[in-house]
């Protein structure tokens, strides 16, 4: 396994899961409309340490450490924003709606038709980009995605229950 995986950090993971992606800063700058300058971003599901470097390229603040996400205490954040390991995305959205705080996660649309999201539906919002993403895989650019993707929110002032990305 890569010795940077972010599933080595989980102790409860399934090890053969490829999920090691990253989020490109293009795809960051389609929701920055959605994030205040001066919040601190917290992206607890380290892979690379890439995804500091893309918010910073956009002028916001992240945190994003090499530590288990499960198993720590999570620093002070504003909002968590995150390209989860989809091989365990109802762990993920349990432990975001448990810290209490606004949250945007990226995950396979087909979460929305998924029974476990159910038990979450009124908490939440979805919000559905104009196209598929591309994601970095070990610091290079994939040639794009064969699924489509959302971001599942909690808390960001959404009015409505889905919304759909216009283009950037």
């Amino acid at each position: 396994m890569d010795k940077h995986s972010r599933l080595g950090l989980k102790g409860t993971s399934i090890k053969f899961k490829d999920d090691d992606y990253e989020t490109p800063v293009e795809v960051l700058k389609s929701i920055t409309h959605l994030v205040d300058k001066n919040m601190i971003i917290y992206d607890p599901f380290y892979c690379r340490g890439e995804v500091v470097k893309s918010w910073s390229t956009l002028g916001y603040k992240c945190i994003n450490e090499k530590l288990d996400a499960f198993n720590k205490v999570h620093p002070d954040y504003d909002i968590m924003i995150s390209n989860i390991p989809f091989s365990i995305k109802e762990k993920c959205v349990k432990m975001a709606l448990e810290r209490g705080k606004p949250f945007m996660l990226l995950m396979s649309i087909d979460s929305m038709g998924s029974v476990w999201i159910q038990k979450y539906w009124d908490k939440l919002n979805f919000i559905i980009p104009t196209g598929r993403y591309n994601f970095l895989k070990n610091g290079k650019m994939g040639k794009g995605s064969w699924f489509d993707t959302m971001w599942v929110c909690y808390n960001i002032g959404l009015e409505d229950k889905i919304i759909k990305l216009g283009r950037q």
